[in-house]
């Protein structure tokens, strides 16, 4: 689930607009500390290299922690910081080209608000794109992983003892009920993030479930 987007003025850090999903309850002062160092570090970097002539491209930047996942995405033309806090079993992949739509978006149709914002700090005009946040990120569910288990247990444990799994991915399999995230199995099972994901990968070559 993503929790909330920011959209930041990479050139000062000023806040232009955020949307929230979800709240991030107990776990929130520690994530957003870690959020707002992350944009601090990297709008320092920005100002650097401007400092000293060079171009700043695109940046795309992404923090992993037990709990979240922080992903931020600088859009040169606009010179704004896209920015989301998600779930840490949330796909990346799929969180990255969401904030690009988002940021496609966003310049499309604020390029010119952008410029009265820079002169005169005037937000309102950017509330507009809280229906766009909403509709692109599917309301912050767009990158949710619960892996569903397509075939019956006794099918599964034909599989098995054909040799086409082992008891590994077996228990893995069980855990696909369509409510458990890849980081959850994991946990349940006091497993590495990496392997559940190689498990389920190849769960799904074979047809045995649905990411």
């Amino acid at each position: 689930m993503i929790y909330k987007v920011y959209l930041i003025d990479g050139d000062n850090g000023i806040s232009l607009f955020e949307s929230t999903f979800k709240e991030l309850k107990k776990i929130q002062d520690d994530i957003l500390t870690g959020f707002f160092n992350a944009i601090n570090k990297t709008i320092d970097v920005i100002q650097e290299s401007m400092a000293k002539g060079r171009r700043v491209n695109e940046m795309n930047r992404i923090i992993e922690s037990e709990d979240s996942t922080i992903f931020i995405y600088y859009h040169p033309l606009s010179r704004i910081l896209f920015c989301s806090i998600s779930d840490a079993d949330d796909d990346t992949e799929k969180i990255k080209d969401v904030i690009h739509k988002i940021a496609q978006r966003f310049w499309k149709k604020h390029q010119s608000d952008l410029k009265v914002f820079r002169a005169t700090t005037e937000k309102t005009r950017f509330q507009t794109l809280n229906a766009d946040i909403e509709n692109l990120t599917r309301g912050g569910k767009i990158a949710e992983i619960f892996p569903k288990l397509l075939v019956a247990k006794s099918v599964l444990e034909k599989v098995l003892t054909m040799g086409m799994i082992n008891e590994f991915d077996f228990q893995i399999a069980l855990l696909c009920s369509g409510k458990n995230s890849p980081l959850k199995i994991s946990r349940i099972l006091s497993l590495k993030r990496d392997e559940t994901y190689d498990a389920l990968k190849k769960l799904e070559q074979l047809d045995i479930i649905k990411l």
